[in-house]
C-alpha cells in the first residue's frame, strides 16, 4: 500500500470523478475507473463504490465534520491496521482527505440484526481481536480517542443545545468513568450495528474507522447493543455477547465485571450523541432542524440515565 499524505489538499477541490481517478493512480490500480456510483453521502463522507478494469473498490471522501475529528497525521491508521489484521477491508491508499479500500460484499447490520442472538454471538470475538490490537502510530495512548473527538465538538460552535451544559455534563463523564476504568484498548469508537457488515461469503467485518483510537471496552460494546427505537438489551443477552467477547478461559467475576462497566457506558453514548448532532446543525445549515431536533432527543435519552442510578453505577464499578 502506497501512504501518500501530500497530495489530495490539491484534489480535494476537483469534481468527485477527478478525486477518484487521481486516488486510482496513486494506488496503482490497473485501467482506472469504468464507472462509480455513490454508496452512501451520510453526515461524514461521501461514499463510492469504484468498478476497475482491475478490481472493484471503495473510496470515502471526508467531509469536513470529520476531519475536525481527526488530525491528519492519523487519518486512515486504524482502518489500514485493521485491515492487515483480517478485521475489515484492506487499505489500497491512504490520505488525509480519502481512504481507497478492498470492495467486500456483503450487507450493513441493523439494530435488529443485533436482536438475533446467534448474529450478536458471532461478532463478539471480532471485537474482542480489535481490541487485542496496539495501538498504531501516530496515534496518541492518551487521551482516549472518546474524549479527542468530543472535545472537538464542543469546540466547534455547536448550537442546538446549551453548550455550557454539555461541557458540564462532559466533564462529570470523563470524572466519573475515569475513576473506575480505563481507555486501554484499541475501540472502534463508533461501533454502531451500521458499521459492522455481514460478509455474502460468511462471517463479519467492521468498517469506518474515523474514530478509532485508545478507548474503552465498555463504550464499544455498549454503542453496538444501544437502540434508538427498539426495546433495550437486557442484561441477560450483554452478558451472553459480553462471556463471547471475553473467551472461554474467562471466569464469571471477570464477566460480571465487563457487563457492570458496559453498562455504565450507556448515559455516555447518548450524550456523545447529543453533543454530535448538536455539532451537526451548526456545520449543516441545510439540515439544521432536523439535526437539532436530533440533538434533543438523544439530550433527553441521556438525562433519563444519566441520574441517581449511574452515580451508584459508578460507585458500583468503583469498588
Amino acid at each position: 500500500m502506497r501512504h501518500l499524505l501530500l497530495l489530495l489538499p490539491l484534489a480535494a477541490s476537483l469534481a468527485p470523478n477527478e478525486q477518484i481517478a487521481r486516488l486510482l493512480t496513486l494506488g496503482g490500480i490497473d485501467g482506472g475507473a469504468t464507472g462509480f456510483h455513490e454508496l452512501e453521502s451520510g453526515f461524514c463522507n461521501t461514499v463510492y463504490k469504484v468498478d476497475t478494469r482491475e478490481k472493484p473498490v471503495v473510496v470515502k471522501l471526508y467531509s469536513a465534520m470529520a476531519k475536525a475529528r481527526c488530525a491528519p497525521a492519523c487519518r486512515g491508521v486504524v482502518d489500514e491496521a485493521v485491515g492487515n489484521a483480517g478485521l475489515g477491508p484492506r487499505i489500497h491508499v491512504r490520505t488525509d482527505d480519502a481512504l481507497v479500500a478492498e470492495f467486500v460484499d456483503g450487507d450493513t447490520l441493523t439494530e435488529r440484526d443485533l436482536k438475533d442472538a446467534q448474529c450478536a454471538l458471532a461478532i463478539a470475538p471480532t471485537l474482542a481481536q480489535l481490541h487485542a490490537l496496539p495501538i498504531p502510530p501516530p496515534l496518541p495512548h492518551t487521551p482516549a480517542a472518546l474524549w479527542v473527538g468530543v472535545d472537538a465538538m464542543l469546540n466547534g460552535g455547536g448550537d442546538a443545545l446549551d453548550a455550557d451544559k454539555l461541557r458540564r455534563e462532559a466533564a462529570r463523564m470523563r470524572h466519573a468513568v475515569e475513576q473506575c476504568t480505563k481507555a486501554d484498548v484499541l475501540g472502534h469508537g463508533d461501533l454502531k450495528p451500521s458499521n459492522v457488515m455481514r460478509l455474502r461469503n460468511g462471517g463479519y467485518t467492521l468498517i469506518d474507522f474515523e474514530l478509532a483510537g485508545p478507548n474503552y471496552r465498555g463504550y464499544d460494546i455498549f454503542k453496538l447493543f444501544r437502540t434508538n427505537s427498539l426495546p433495550a438489551a437486557s442484561d441477560e443477552s450483554l452478558l451472553d455477547f459480553v462471556e463471547a467477547y471475553l473467551g472461554k478461559d474467562a471466569d464469571k467475576r471477570a464477566a460480571d465485571a465487563c457487563l457492570l462497566e458496559t453498562k455504565l457506558f450507556e448515559p455516555l453514548t447518548w450524550l456523545e450523541a447529543a453533543i454530535f448532532f448538536s455539532y451537526s446543525a451548526a456545520m449543516l445549515p441545510d439540515k439544521r432542524a432536523e439535526m437539532a431536533a436530533l440533538a434533543r432527543d438523544r439530550w433527553a435519552a441521556y438525562e433519563d440515565c444519566a441520574g441517581a442510578g449511574f452515580d451508584a453505577a459508578v460507585r458500583n464499578v468503583a469498588r
